[in-house]
């Protein structure tokens, strides 16, 4: 994310300055709002120490008088602070009762903020790619911001029991995150809240959560188990993908919309029977219907998909980055794979599509370079873009369909596959066909074989 795009274009006016500090004047004409004199990321001609901002430790002062006249100081703007390299520390006095967006944002040495007791929101991009080590929030917070907290340098963290949403990415990139304490009234986590936090290990969700959004935990390696409570009633794609730790997966007995059910170790929406998230010891039940987006998302401790009969449906990115996957046993009742299925199955050297299957979405098995074979059904009318596109190592495709000029052909399918090496394998009676089709003629080897 480009954190200085979200800054201001001009200098910011201000209608004072005190005790080394700039102030504007609030509507009611008693209390003031601490801001900045420049934008500090826009001061490119100003190198001098003393021209970058506020520096060292600070205090902001509760009182401010000004020509005879005294305000109380009960707001920090938008950016006040921003990119100041040399602060070291900030206190906020009781007073001030909101701080603007960005305000501590991309301050490199910040060590310790006081936030003041009656603040109700963490502002977006507050303390973004800052170096905050530890913070406390206040007891009252509702809400915490989109990225608030991203890019942070911090190793512990407690949500106070008053917070109901965690915004999108609000701690996300916290590489050194290990401990996460949540309070009991959280409802929301945004998308990609605790995404990029490799050494979270472990937390408990508070049964007040109703929505875990999309990548909400992505990449939070170190993490082992899981357990949804019975009061979540949505859960978005990849909340837990490319969690190569997780052994442990499942929902809570009483949640009526999502079950682990036949001890499965995943995690199934019940009214759809789509798998939305598994792990490395996932089982997937017969009565699965689909595996939904992003399900098996960076499962590297996954070796085999051996799916039941019951599947119909792989979605998007489900086997994405799943690296050490050998065998794909695809059953002859699936009719669709998803876009990126398989991209990133480095060890897949066979694959089989059964007759079954329809439509091959874009990408689906793009740069899988250690594939030898590939089987496709007769049932197949569809194949989206770059489907098999940089199979370096394939020898041979085998291809069931009958009239290769049927099928509705994405933008370069076999790109990147040495045509003149790889032979075509077709049905008795359809090499015509296939030396008459667009993207299948351009095979050098087409042999009938049955």
């Amino acid at each position: 994310m480009l954190i200085s795009a979200l800054l201001p274009k001009v200098a910011n006016s201000y209608d004072f300055k005190e005790g080394g500090f700039f102030f504007n004047v609030n509507q009611d004409g008693k209390s003031v709002t601490l801001t900045y004199e420049v934008p500090i990321m826009f001061a490119l001609d100003a190198p001098a120490p003393t021209e970058k901002g506020y520096i060292g430790d600070i205090v902001i002062p509760s009182k401010v008088n000004h020509d005879g006249k005294t305000y109380t100081v009960t707001a920090v703007s938008d950016y006040a602070f921003c990119a100041n390299s040399e602060l070291l520390s900030v206190v906020i006095p009781a007073s001030v009762k909101a701080i603007g967006k960005g305000a501590f944002m991309q301050c490199y040495r910040l060590q310790s903020v006081q936030l003041p007791p009656a603040l109700t929101e963490i502002s977006d991009y507050l303390f973004a790619e800052s170096s905050l080590p530890a913070v406390t929030l206040p007891g009252k917070v509702k809400h915490i911001g989109e990225s608030a907290f991203n890019s942070c340098r911090l190793k512990s963290l407690t949500i106070p029991n008053s917070v109901e949403t965690i915004g999108r990415g609000a701690f996300s990139s916290n590489r050194q995150l290990e401990e996460l304490t949540m309070g009991n009234s959280v409802a929301t986590i945004g998308e990609g809240a605790f995404s990029l936090c490799p050494a979270l290990r472990s937390f408990s969700f508070p049964h007040s959560l109703k929505t875990i959004e999309p990548q909400a935990f992505n990449e939070c390696g170190a993490l082992t188990t899981v357990t949804i409570p019975a009061s979540v009633t949505s859960i978005g794609s990849g909340a837990f993908s490319n969690c190569e730790g997780l052994t442990s997966i499942k929902v809570a007995a009483g949640n009526k919309r999502f079950d682990s059910r036949d001890n499965c170790n995943a995690i199934i929406e019940t009214g759809t029977n789509t798998l939305v998230a598994g792990c490395n010891g996932t089982t997937v039940p017969a009565s699965v219907s689909a595996i939904g987006d992003e399900a098996f998302y960076g499962c590297d401790g996954l070796t085999t998909v051996d799916l039941p009969t019951s599947v119909t449906k792989i979605g998007y990115r489900a086997y994405f980055y799943c690296h050490n996957i050998r065998s794909v046993n695809l059953p002859n009742s699936v009719t669709s794979i998803g876009s990126y299925a398989f991209v990133g199955c480095d060890s897949l050297e066979t694959v089989e599509i059964p007759n079954s299957v329809t439509t091959i979405a874009d990408d689906a098995f793009l740069h899988d370079d250690h594939i030898k074979t590939v089987t496709i059904g007769s049932g197949v009318t569809s194949i989206g873009a770059w489907a098999f596109k940089g199979l370096d190592a394939v020898k041979s495709i085998t291809s069931k369909i009958v009239d290769a000029t049927s099928v509705d052909m994405g933008d370069d399918v076999f790109d990147e596959i040495n045509k003149e090496a790889c032979t075509l394998y077709v049905p008795s009676g359809s090499a015509e066909r296939y030396r008459n089709a667009p993207q299948w003629r351009d095979f050098k080897h087409i042999v009938e074989i049955f």
